[in-house]
């Protein structure tokens, strides 16, 4: 089989390999934590070096926990509204349209990352007909009066996955107050890492083998609201919560249990905007 050559220039969108290698390598465990058949699929086509994310238990297992968990709150969330609006920013090559399956189709998807990004994901993942690719940076508010021209009426949940812990306080400021001005009743959904996990990107399983760096954190999962007055904390889950966390390695697993720096090292938070 030919190999399908990929590049990515930005440092940052090309995290996306780990989280595309990450799936595919827990989709084949026994009992798996998560099922993504394209992500296999396309580890096993593209021509990229994944060796480098090799048996690195903590991000293959802690990849698999957090998008099986966005992927429940997604079902419960279009099962609960009339009008969902899925909105997913920083997107890579996921294929969680697929996972859902038929409860998707109830929902309108809007998948957003950069330019060559979005033109890879033509490439290999062509949209259905419930899904819109975006190409823009989530830095940006162009795509976010789109989406609610179209949408006027929509029930809005935006997913953001693996990203926010690569910009600055004043970037993530900046998205959150953004939507909090515009999307009254949405729920937002994001992991984040605390202050302590921010510096340790030369430490990280495989962030450290990218030229990407982790910039922020938060200790106090209220912190957020502060930034807009919409804003409002719902609740947040720890890794060492979920079944299958003890794959990450026992002594990391140990470690998260017992010493609070690692137990809040990365966790996924809840919020919802105020009508």
């Amino acid at each position: 089989m030919e190999k399908i050559h990929v590049h990515i220039e930005d440092d940052i969108a090309d995290t996306l390999f780990i989280t595309l290698y990450a799936k595919s390598e827990a989709s084949k465990q026994k009992s798996p934590l998560i099922t993504d058949d394209i992500a296999c699929d396309l580890v096993d086509r593209i021509d990229y070096d994944f060796s480098k994310y090799k048996n690195k238990s903590a991000s293959i297992i802690g990849v698999a926990i957090r998008s099986a968990h966005f992927d429940q709150m997604i079902k419960t969330f279009i099962a609960a509204h009339e009008r969902p609006v899925i909105v997913l920013p920083g997107c890579g090559l996921d294929s969680r349209v697929h996972r859902l399956g038929k409860v998707a189709e109830k929902a309108t998807f809007y998948e957003l990352d950069l330019l060559e990004v979005t033109n890879l994901r033509k490439r290999l993942m062509p949209p259905l007909a419930h899904e819109e690719y975006m190409a823009a940076s989530i830095l940006t508010t162009d795509w976010m009066d789109n989406i609610l021209v179209k949408h006027p009426h929509g029930d809005f949940m935006f997913v953001i996955e693996g990203v926010l812990m690569y910009f600055s306080e004043k970037e993530n400021r900046l998205v959150f107050s953004e939507l909090a001005k515009r999307f009254k009743g949405a729920e937002i959904h994001f992991d984040m890492l605390n202050k302590w996990m921010s510096t340790k990107s030369s430490i990280h399983d495989t962030v450290r083998k990218t030229k990407a760096t982790f910039k922020f954190g938060i200790d106090d999962d209220r912190e957020i609201e502060k930034w807009h007055p919409n804003l409002r904390f719902i609740r947040s889950y720890l890794f060492n919560d979920f079944r299958g966390g003890r794959r990450m390695g026992l002594v990391l697993w140990l470690l998260m249990h017992v010493i609070p720096v690692f137990k809040k090292s990365s966790r996924l938070l809840m919020y919802k905007i105020g009508e």
